[in-house]
Parts: structure tokens; sequence; C-alpha cells
């Protein structure tokens, strides 16, 4: 259950095969044994040295019991944390580990973690100054995640802290994924890479339960985000629509944002998703890369358009994103006169979208003599191409002779309806590109193509 890698870097996960159950409500506390010396300690075999690991400090189980060494912890308050002194809180003491201080790398992969643990968990972090990236994965926090947030807050206010990446998913979160956003970069303004994910809609701890009566106003409060150091922000959201002003507000703290990926994002409406990208163009001058996932943009032609004639984009994606369900026959030659006139753009992914063979076609046009495009890495994976179209599309690459453009990924496309064809596009292909393709059964996708007829 316990790995230390090399290089400060500490993974802890539970053994396979057991599935991350469906966590309840925290259960009540119950007694908390207080480390004393070396009896919260273990010691390894053979090795005749004290070993306090930090598994024992994160993971205690409560439940062993020593005369005379036991307390009712009770309700903690989250601002209590960072300057409580850890004997009062049944808490052991950590000075007699600074080896283990020194780990840059915390990673816990679902692992539940109980009030109790995350106590702990929380106490530890709070001073923990030499941690560079935290990764906290499928653990059940539920309302736990306040005391989180104030533990983080806390270590904001270290000197010395360098806490700079933050990797945080769950099933389900007391807060709504935005306001629970807003309420990191708030803790730690000096993060750069923040990755965060939930799965299903908020779900607040029952207010019946004492001290579930909701977070603390100073978790989410509405005053103005101050400006922050992000350059990387990942989000994964929940079925739902997403109040695009929340979004907006991260973003414009966000000024030295250089990625942003958005995965499974509904708003309202597509003017919703404009402002977004408004957002994006007035106040993120430096972002490079752009990432869209699963969203559905067939009724966003317009604001897809205006990514493409962005002049400080290097990277766009849009996976899944259903960009050519409606009116293709007029958007595709849009989207390629945008792209001929964007001389920065390096990179666009476009997977899953039924580009099929004449999307394809039009697409190709992006490389003919008339174009200004520096685009050198084309992702079609997963859009219904036919090895006749493949080939046609080698073909036109040949003529109009702009030699090799870089990587071109092909994965999970009809390829197999005609070996021989599609081994021929590809020859002629890889005197142009690298090509990335594989061998892939399309028979289970057919009902999908003939729903693009």
């Amino acid at each position: 259950m316990r790995l230390l890698a090399p290089s400060g870097h500490l993974l802890l996960q539970p053994p396979p095969p057991l599935p991350l159950p469906l966590l309840p409500h925290p259960k009540p506390l119950k007694r908390f044994k207080r480390a004393a010396g070396k009896k919260g300690a273990r010691t390894r075999q053979g090795s005749g040295a004290e070993s306090e690991d930090l598994y024992d400090f994160v993971f205690i189980v409560a439940g062993e019991k020593e005369d005379g060494e036991e307390m009712e912890i009770g309700e903690v308050a989250c601002g209590a944390l960072g300057g409580s002194d850890p004997s009062c809180l049944g808490l052991p003491a950590l000075e007699a580990s600074q080896r283990f201080r020194s780990i840059s790398t915390l990673e816990l992969f679902t692992v539940p973690l109980s009030t109790e643990a995350a106590l702990t968990l929380c106490h530890l972090l709070s001073s923990w100054v030499s941690l560079e990236s935290l990764t906290l994965s499928y653990n059940g926090l539920g309302s736990n995640i306040f005391r989180l947030l104030d533990s983080l807050r806390a270590l904001s206010g270290q000197a010395g802290c360098r806490l700079r990446a933050l990797h945080l998913s769950d099933l389900f979160s007391p807060l709504p994924i935005l306001e629970l956003t807003r309420a990191i970069v708030r803790a730690l303004p000096l993060l750069r890479v923040l990755s965060i994910r939930v799965d299903h809609p908020s779900q607040r701890d029952n207010p019946a339960v004492p001290g579930n009566a909701g977070p603390p106003s100073h978790i989410i409060g509405d005053e103005e985000i101050p400006e922050n150091c992000l350059e990387q922000l990942e989000m994964g959201f929940p079925r739902g629509a997403q109040p695009a002003p929340l979004l907006c507000s991260v973003l414009k703290a966000s000024g030295s944002l250089q990625q942003l990926s958005l995965d499974s994002a509904t708003f309202a409406s597509p003017q919703d998703f404009g402002l977004v990208l408004q957002t994006l163009k007035e106040y993120n001058l430096a972002l490079k890369r752009l990432s869209f996932h699963d969203m559905n943009l067939a009724d966003c032609q317009s604001e897809v358009l205006f990514l493409l004639q962005n002049l400080t984009l290097q990277e766009i994606t849009f996976s899944f994103c259903r960009l050519f369900e409606k009116r293709p026959a007029q958007f595709l030659p849009e989207m390629v006169a945008a792209m001929k006139g964007n001389s920065t753009l390096k990179g666009l992914r476009l997977p899953g979208n039924r580009l099929g063979n004449a999307g394809l076609l039009a697409l190709a046009d992006v490389f003919s003599e008339d174009s200004s495009s520096s685009l050198c890495q084309l992702d079609i994976s997963s859009n219904c191409i036919k090895p006749d179209g493949l080939l046609e599309f080698a073909k036109r690459l040949e003529r109009w002779g702009r030699g090799a453009f870089g990587h071109l990924r092909l994965f999970q496309n009809w390829l197999d309806q005609d070996a021989v064809t599609a081994r021929e596009a590809i020859r002629r292909l890889r005197a142009t590109c690298h090509v990335v393709s594989d061998s892939w059964d399309s028979s289970q996708a057919f009902a999908d193509y003939v729903s693009t007829m």
C-alpha cells in the first residue's frame, strides 16, 4: 500500500483490484490515539533504527488503546489547524521526522481519507514547506475539503513555501467546481499548475449533522480574486450548466495562464461560451494551448472561428465536440479559410468530430500553395475516414509539394475496409509527414457512420 519512489516522490495507493467505494457522510469522530515519542512509530525489522514513517502520520488508525493516552477530538474549526498545538488535537508531533519533510511530491490515489486521517494530513500540510506537488485523487474528502483549504492557506503563508502544483479529483464535492476553484486560487496565489475534476454535481453534507452547516464564509467569499501565478489550468466538470461569470473571474485573475483545458464543460448558451472566449482574448494574452473535450460546440461555430483566427494560440484541441454536426458544407470552408490565414497555429487536434472523407479533403486545402498556415501537427483520429479519402488527401499534399509538415494521427478510422488502399495512402503520406496509425476494427462503428450519411 506504500510506495516511495526516487527523488523525494511519495506515492500512496491501495492494492489493486479493490475499487473505490462510494463513501458515506463522515462518521462521528472516534477516539484518536495520541502519538507519544517512540510508541507512535514503526520500526523497520532488522534495522535497529527508529522509523517514524510519513505513512503513520497520514494514516493513523484510530481505535488502538493506550491507558491514559486517549482523548476525544471533537469538531475542530477550519482555521484552527495552522496555529494550534498538535497535542491539543491528539495529533502526532512532527518535529521528530524532519527527514520526511524533504519529500517534494505526495500523491494519494483512491485512498479513502477518514475525518481523523484528513485532520492529520491537514496538520502535516500546514507547514510542509518543501512540498512542491500534491495529488489527491478520489479520496472521498467531503466537507474535509474545507479543512484542506485552510491548511493550504496556512502553508502558503509559510516562508519558503514551494507548493506549485495541485491535482485534485473526487466523485463529489460539497462545493460546485467553480467555487472550489476560486477558493483554491485564493488560498494558493503562487500555484503554477492546477488540475481539478469533480465527476458528479456538488452534494452538500447533511446539514442535520453537527458541524456540516455549510462551507465557512471565508472559503466562498464573493470578494474579487487577487492576481495569481497560474500557468496551467485543467478542469473536468460534472453534468449541468456552469456559470460562465465564475469561470471568467478565475481567468481574469490568471494573467500568466499559458495552457487551459476544459473537459465536459456545459454553458447555458453560446453567448456564455463566447463570454469565456472574450475573457481569454482580453486577459490571457500569454495563452498558447487551449483544449476542449466532450463539449457540444455544434451551435458555437462562430466562436470556434474566433479561436482559429487567434494569432497567439499555438495548439488547439476540439476533442469529441460535435463540430461538424450542423452546417458542415458552410462551416468547413469558413474553418479552412481561418486556418489558412493563421501563421502561428502549429497544432490542431480534431478527434471524434465525424469529419469523414469530405471533411478531410476540405481540410487538405489548409496546406495549399496560397496558404499562410504553419500547421505541423494534425490529429484526425476517430473521424469516420475511409481509405479512398485518405489516399486522395495524400495525393493532394503531394500535388502542392509542401514538404514534410510534421505529425499526422489517424487512430480509430475505417482504414480496415480496404487494407491495400490504406497501405498505399499511408505510404504516400509518410513522404510528407510522420504518420501514427493503428489496426482498428471499424465494424463496431458502422451505426455511427450511417447516422452521418
